[in-house]
């Protein structure tokens, strides 16, 4: 059974997909949903609680599918990393969410971006944790003394190339396979791949 909170949410994603965040109003959520105004405002608070919420609900989706790529790789951190960084990327691209954030952050007065890209705790924090986690989990093996830099780096890299892509998905991809590869090597650590 879908909680109130989860149709809220829902029915923000859908407004913020079809007439753009600075447009959505807590009236308008509590029209969609069949709810008072203050019923909103009780289960989710302020308009900035309601972003915040709907990107980090978003953020931790895409997580999930994160760490089930890098697990399907085994030991294989360049083929995991990569597999993880190529999902999010594809993935994003087809995303009417993010694409509505990030179309938003060139035209807009108000929008999401600083949740995906400048604030830490929606996306940033929760990515590197997720992938920091899952890369303890699979490759502590390896004797990687710098692995959280190079988490810090591939995700960093990842959502620089999500919100200012510079070229294709495959290209984003090939950079971070290399810099994985080269922590590896510098590291002295043979390519598990």
């Amino acid at each position: 059974m879908t909680t109130l909170r989860e149709r809220i949410l829902d029915a923000g994603v859908e407004l913020i997909c079809t007439e753009g965040w600075d447009k959505v109003t807590m009236s308008q959520l509590a029209q969609r949903v069949g709810v008072s105004r203050q019923m909103v405002y009780k289960e989710i608070g302020a308009r900035g609680i309601l972003a915040r919420a709907i990107v980090t609900r978003h953020a931790d989706r895409f997580l999930a599918h994160v760490a089930e790529h890098m697990r399907a790789h085994g030991a294989d951190i360049a083929g995991g990393i990569g597999a993880a960084a190529g999902y999010v990327l594809h993935t994003a691209a087809d995303d009417p969410l993010i694409r509505a954030i990030l179309s938003a952050a060139h035209g807009s007065g108000q929008d999401l971006l600083p949740l995906l890209a400048i604030e830490p705790g929606p996306v940033l924090e929760r990515a590197m944790g997720t992938v920091l986690g899952e890369s303890h989990a699979l490759y502590d093996d390896l004797g990687l003394s710098r692995l959280p830099e190079l988490v810090e780096i591939v995700v960093r890299l990842t959502l620089s190339h999500l919100i200012q892509p510079s070229g294709p998905v495959e290209q984003a991809v090939a950079q971070v396979d290399r810099v994985v590869r080269e922590a590896l090597a510098a590291s002295g650590t043979r390519d598990i791949a």
